[in-house]
Formats: C-alpha cells, sequence, structure tokens
C-alpha cells in the first residue's frame, strides 16, 4: 500500500536526478495525499515532468470524483481489472518522482505510529499507471495516477500489516518503465520489492496523520523530521 507519500527535494535536485523540462511551479511537499498533485513523467510525453493527480479517474468516468481506492495498483492483479487493464495494455505508464513514503505500525486500534521510508538516493521513482478525463461539459483535461504496488521486503513488512509496498524502481529500470515497445510482462517484471539494504526506516511524528485541507493544511517539512529528534514529547501520547 501507498496512500501517502513525499517529494520535499529542491527543484534543482529534482531536475538533476529527472532532467526533463518541468511543467508548472513545483512546491515541496511532505505529506502527498490521494487527490494531491504529484509530478510524473509519462511514456507518451518522456521528455516533461507534470502535475496530475493522486488517484485515477477512469476516462470513462461521469465525474473526476473519485468513487473507490484507485489509489493503489496491486502488480500481480493489473490484467484482471476492468479499470487498469486498458491502461498496462495501451502502455500509459508513468514515473512518479518521491523522496520517501509512509506506512503505519498498527499497535492497538486507536494507536497508528507512521514511519517514513527512504532509500539510497535522494529522489526515486514509483511505477505507476496514469489516465486522461475529459470534462464532458468543458473538454478539460483531468490527468491522474495510481502507483503500483508488490509484496512488501522486510523493512516495510515489519511495520505494515497488508504486507505490500509501492514498486520503486532502480535508475536503470526507469526508462524501460516508459518503453511502449516492451511487453506487458517485460513490465511486469520490474514489479518487485526494494532491496531491503537499500532502504531505511524511520519513526516519525503522528502528526503526518492528518491529511492536508485548504482550511488546514498539514504540508510542513517538519512531518518528515525523526520522531526522536522532535522536541513535544507528547506527540505519541
Amino acid at each position: 500500500m501507498c496512500a501517502r507519500y513525499t517529494l520535499t527535494a529542491e527543484e534543482k535536485e529534482i531536475l538533476k536526478n529527472n532532467p526533463y523540462q518541468l511543467i508548472g511551479a513545483y512546491e515541496p511537499d511532505a505529506n502527498i495525499a490521494i487527490t494531491d498533485g504529484g509530478l510524473v513523467i509519462t511514456s507518451d510525453e518522456p521528455d516533461i515532468i507534470q502535475q496530475m493527480s493522486f488517484g485515477i479517474v477512469p476516462h470513462t468516468a461521469s465525474t473526476n470524483v473519485l468513487t473507490y481506492d484507485t489509489w493503489n495498483i496491486r502488480s500481480e492483479e493489473v490484467m484482471e481489472k476492468k479499470t487498469y487493464a486498458p491502461l498496462m495494455k495501451h502502455r500509459k505508464t508513468c514515473l512518479i518522482i518521491a523522496d520517501s513514503f509512509y506506512e503505519w505500525q498498527k499497535i492497538t486500534d486507536t494507536d497508528k505510529r507512521p514511519y517514513r521510508f527512504t532509500n539510497e538516493r535522494k529522489t526515486f521513482c514509483f511505477a505507476g499507471l496514469w489516465s486522461q478525463w475529459l470534462d464532458p461539459e468543458t473538454g478539460e483535461k483531468h490527468r491522474t495516477f495510481g502507483i503500483m504496488t508488490t509484496v512488501a521486503n522486510k523493512t516495510v513488512g515489519e511495520i505494515h500489516d497488508k504486507q505490500r509496498m509501492p514498486v520503486i524502481l532502480h535508475r536503470n529500470e526507469e526508462l524501460r518503465w516508459l518503453n511502449k515497445k516492451l511487453s506487458i510482462e517485460e513490465l511486469l517484471e520490474m514489479c518487485k520489492p526494494y532491496p531491503d539494504h537499500m532502504m531505511t526506516r524511520t519513526q516519525v511524528s503522528k502528526k503526518v496523520n492528518k491529511v492536508s485541507t485548504k482550511k488546514t493544511p498539514n504540508k510542513g517539512i517538519e512531518l518528515i523530521k525523526p520522531y526522536n529528534e522532535l522536541t513535544t514529547p507528547t506527540l505519541f501520547d
């Protein structure tokens, strides 16, 4: 699973690792949640980095409001799902730029403790799929994405009770994931757990639990700080 992730790196760092044209303004975000915007590179437009909304709206939907879970895509079942199979068949693959993601450890029904997961790279890419919905009244394009998931490695699985994790691509796999000439089988071969020895997990504040809204934004960079560095001892009380 992956319903919350981050991209807090400086713009120059993002462009260093992804040397493409960035469309639109970039704002660091320590708490990207469902329906929020994320930076995406698609197989259709592999030379630009563009903003899309997190959570796939099928092109056949009557509205652009999410009505069910389309933010995580189980790689093992992708070809069995009517929402995702056409995207794979038409190679609507994408890279989702990130620098960490969150998962929660369930202690009790009322106590869930967040952890931040990073790897050896300052920024990396999730494997994803994307879709475009056209407003029937205005013709306006609404582009959305979802993250491919796989079986969790030990680093994530020890925390996440559903034993799932996002598909993190190695650097040499990123352009392959965008390659429209690859077979579906070749694409799905890349959907595997990231190596444990390349990942780190850090407990963070429960402040990250709150999803940001326009009235009460929750995007501050302090959300990614390790819990043991925080000065307020009651955050986990």
